[in-house]
């Protein structure tokens, strides 16, 4: 399609390009196709490409192109990846009625003495639990349910849902048991998902307690951030409740941070 511009009007509108031939002087005549140009404006936009103007090595073209492409439409709607919730939904819950994803579970804990049922093959990624199915630590008994003692059921059920899922929305009041759980069964991903959420929620008020927490598990990096929060707020921190605790808790840390200071 070829617009020329009228001089009179000052108006662009379309012309007939059914003919052949090439552009004259002064622009394209009708009845003819757009012809040979250089030193001219082109722009891509949708299924188009625009030209305007130019020059065809005798004159100066005064004329708006557009030329159209039959694109086929050779794409289709993806749906979304449903694999993180239905790897989710293995999890077996206390509200699953139809017990359908129990009847799956090969392999029972007893956590504060509440069975809770898991599947093997989800596990097999944490360096712990695989060393439980398949090495040394192997159970003697597959039968009998195999007891978690120093960790809180709803703890770790959250450490059950990261494995089976790589993603776990972290309760601030639960990071430091998660961190805790994390670091004894060896998963070194979720503790920092844990180490990230205490530190992005740090506050005067909580800092003695994320940082006596960070050294009785000897989580260096925790722990210096930690410190270095506490001495650059040391005037208020120092005034807490949680400084209070820490300090009978371990008046070392105490002394440790007066010295840094």
């Amino acid at each position: 399609r070829i617009w020329p511009r009228g001089t009179k009007a000052a108006r662009w509108k379309a012309v007939d390009t059914s003919g052949s031939g090439g552009s004259g002087a002064g622009g394209p005549n009708l009845g003819t196709q757009a012809g040979h140009r250089f030193c001219h404006v082109a722009v891509s936009h949708g299924d188009a490409i625009y030209v305007f103007g130019g020059y065809d090595g005798s004159a100066r073209l005064n004329d708006f192109i557009r030329y159209d492409f039959d694109v086929d439409d050779l794409t289709c709607d993806v749906p979304p990846s449903t694999l993180v919730s239905d790897l989710r939904g293995f999890l077996c819950s206390d509200d699953d009625d139809e017990g359908t994803f129990e009847d799956l579970a090969d392999v029972t804990f007893l956590v504060e003495d509440i069975p809770v049922k898991a599947h093997k093959i989800l596990l097999m990624r944490c360096p712990y639990f695989r060393a439980m199915f398949l090495g040394p630590m192997r159970e003697s008994s597959q039968s009998s349910p195999i007891v978690m003692a120093e960790i809180r059921r709803p703890v770790f059920l959250m450490l059950l849902e990261y494995l089976y899922t790589d993603d776990i929305d972290i309760p601030l009041d639960s990071a430091m048991e998660l961190f805790v759980a994390a670091d004894r069964y060896d998963v070194p991903r979720l503790r920092a998902l844990c180490e990230r959420r205490m530190l992005g929620s740090m506050t005067v008020e909580n800092v003695a307690t994320v940082f006596h927490a960070a050294d009785l598990h000897s989580a260096e990096s925790l722990r210096n951030k930690a410190l270095q929060f506490i001495l650059n707020h040391f005037e208020t921190v120092s005034k807490t409740r949680a400084f209070e605790e820490m300090a009978r808790g371990n008046v070392e840390l105490v002394f440790e941070i007066l010295r840094s200071r």
